[in-house]
């Protein structure tokens, strides 16, 4: 997989929909490589919670659940989200599936036992299909969502942008969530070898504070900053 495509799927969430049979756990330790964060769960029920809760950039479902079938869940899906990448994985290789599926706008309909390499080749198409889109994006926290790709933050429907270093910082913090982030490492990352200022320093802190919400930011005195308890 290209480096920058896996490095998208890095900053994404999947949800991840399967009974948990013989090839679970091999495909969710798989996605746990390429993924911020593994949602998932068995129940289409609790899958609507998840989508509504977390945002999450990719679905892999399988078609055949206890209490309903994927295909379902995919078509309620697409009227909400035409654009989201679908990966299916599933037994049924019967030909009138195949083709009510493929009407949904799928990245791929993979057959278990699923072809890692398969799998793997579906996520680069997802992502490209993302960075194709122009949104990459996560939920900070509540109704703040931020665009990896237009380096902006969206709260209330209210969209600004931040700068070059706002951006360089918040990246920082999602990357490290819920951990706080050194003092020194946060200005080798921002500002690599130059010297920067104490007033530098927090006036940077305070700008993207005031952007993403104030309460937003921790500090741990005699340690950093970072985005905890969210």
């Amino acid at each position: 997989m290209n480096l920058s495509l896996k490095k998208i799927l890095k900053q994404l969430d999947v949800l991840f929909i399967s009974e948990v049979d013989s090839s679970y756990k091999k495909i969710e330790n798989i996605l746990r490589l390429f993924f911020k964060e593994v949602l998932n769960t068995n129940s289409l029920v609790y899958a609507n919670e998840i989508y509504e809760k977390s945002f999450p950039s990719i679905l892999i479902i399988d078609i055949n659940l206890k209490d309903s079938t994927g295909l379902t869940f995919i078509k309620e899906l697409r009227k909400k989200n035409k654009s989201m990448p679908v990966i299916i994985i599933t037994e049924n290789k019967e030909t009138d599936i195949l083709i009510e599926a493929i009407k949904l706008n799928l990245i791929d309909y993979l057959l278990k036992p699923v072809d890692i390499n398969k799998l793997i080749h579906a996520l680069n198409l997802s992502a490209k299909n993302i960075l194709n889109s122009g949104e990459i994006k996560t939920i900070i926290k509540n109704d703040v969502i931020y665009n990896y790709v237009d380096k902006s933050i969206t709260i209330l429907d209210k969209k600004q942008s931040l700068t070059k270093n706002e951006s360089r910082l918040l990246e920082l913090f999602l990357i490290n969530k819920n951990k706080f982030v050194k003092n020194e490492d946060i200005i080798k990352q921002i500002w690599s070898d130059k010297e920067v200022s104490s007033s530098a320093f927090k006036s940077l802190i305070n700008r993207l504070s005031n952007k993403i919400g104030k309460d937003t930011i921790s500090n741990s005195f005699g340690i950093g900053y970072g985005i905890v308890n969210y």
